[in-house]
């Protein structure tokens, strides 16, 4: 009896090893809408007030007087989200993050991926080097970066 309470006692802990931790707590995906990319960058209104969870590569930022801008290339997302963003050889749409806050200067790097749950606030425009163009603009609630980024990349 006591080897098999022992071999139990083994087998859970190497289920609950192998789970995969969870990157927000779960009152924070709790209010997710199920989006599709693709439907938030050609209709940005449908989600606009909802809370959505997006994956990406930085881009680009801007510091505000109330946090950062940060642009990020749409990343699809892994299996296990706590990996990160997959990679992708394809050219992806863009979308705009403000982030009301500090960050770590690092996580700010031009290549660094990351996972967002924000409110999308649809179409805004964003001045890129010169030129203004619209995007997907969304207010991040909670927000997972992964250094894998360079620095002196912009």
């Amino acid at each position: 009896m006591k080897s098999a309470s022992l071999v139990l006692a083994i087998l859970s802990l190497m289920i609950s090893g192998c789970s995969t931790p969870a990157l927000f707590p779960p009152e924070a995906t709790a209010n997710v809408a199920s989006s599709e990319f693709g439907v938030l960058h050609a209709q940005p209104d449908v989600f606009k007030g909802r809370v959505v969870q997006l994956a990406g590569r930085i881009v680009g930022v801007e510091e505000s007087g109330n946090g950062f801008l940060i642009r990020a290339q749409e990343l699809p997302f892994q299996e296990h989200p706590a990996y990160g963003p997959a990679e992708t050889n394809k050219r992806t749409p863009e979308f705009a993050i403000t982030y009301r806050g500090k960050l770590d200067d690092r996580a700010l790097w031009f290549g660094n991926k990351l996972v967002v749950l924000a409110v999308a606030q649809g179409d805004h425009n964003i001045t890129v080097d010169g030129i203004v163009r619209r995007e997907p603009m969304v207010v991040a609630k909670c927000m997972h970066v992964w250094k894998t980024g360079e620095y002196g990349s912009y």
